[in-house]
């Protein structure tokens, strides 16, 4: 434990099982803590429910024992960011998905610059949030199982698990690919890839086009570039 209480580098549990999780849900509405209790019974994971940030604090601190949480963004008193922030200094390996009816890339930013690990997109539809979680906690094991490998600076809003994952979508496709392609290929939301691409950007690791159609904006296009050529 480290001076504030807080979780090791390791995580909760000493190895994440995907098959066997337990879930806290925090959400303000009791439907939707509900609904989210019948999907995690359904997957056979365990899931408490909180309905505002003060008992999802007072969850995690006394039971340290959650593989994952599900955040809602707006709640009363303490919305979703604020939580998030406090989550991120105390648990700070623990996988976040914010659940969230705002698809815009600003408020994903502001998540993924709080630490946020990807977005899940209400309504709730069972077997995206599924697939959703699954992959998060199979990336939460995979991170345990590297824990030792040297730590490697990355910006604000950049985590290691969810690179990688991106990187390896990139490099197994053989041409140019739509953000919205990586997202179904990776299994994170869009908003989620969109930063990571913009990072990549940024670090000149891929090339870009953009294709123009007849109707809305054009779609960018991305591909691996490959150093070695």
């Amino acid at each position: 434990m480290n001076a504030n209480g807080g979780q090791e580098r390791r995580g909760f549990h000493e190895h994440v099982d995907a098959n066997h999780a337990r879930i806290l849900a925090v959400d303000d509405d009791a439907d939707i803590l509900y609904t989210i209790r019948a999907i995690c019974e359904a997957a056979g994971w365990q899931m408490d429910g909180a309905s505002d940030g003060a008992e999802a604090l007072r969850l995690l601190r006394q039971r340290r024992n959650y593989d994952l949480v599900l955040l809602d963004y707006h709640m009363p008193r303490m919305d979703g960011l604020t939580l998030l922030g406090f989550v991120r200094e105390e648990f700070p390996h623990l996988p976040v998905l914010v659940l969230t009816v705002d698809e815009d890339q600003a408020t994903a930013d502001a998540f993924l610059d709080a630490g946020a690990t990807d977005f899940a997109l209400k309504p709730i539809k069972a077997p995206d949030l599924i697939a959703r979680i699954r992959l998060h906690l199979r990336l939460a094991a995979a991170e345990q199982q590297l824990e030792r490998r040297p730590h490697e600076e990355l910006p604000k809003g950049i985590q290691r698990q969810t690179l990688d994952a991106i990187l390896d979508a990139l490099r197994g496709a053989e041409d140019f690919v739509t953000q919205q392609d990586l997202a179904e290929i990776t299994g994170f939301a869009y908003q989620t890839v969109c930063r990571y691409v913009a990072h990549l950007e940024d670090e000149g690791l891929v090339d870009v086009q953009f294709n123009y159609g007849q109707l809305g904006r054009p779609k960018k296009l991305v591909r691996w570039r490959d150093k070695r050529k």
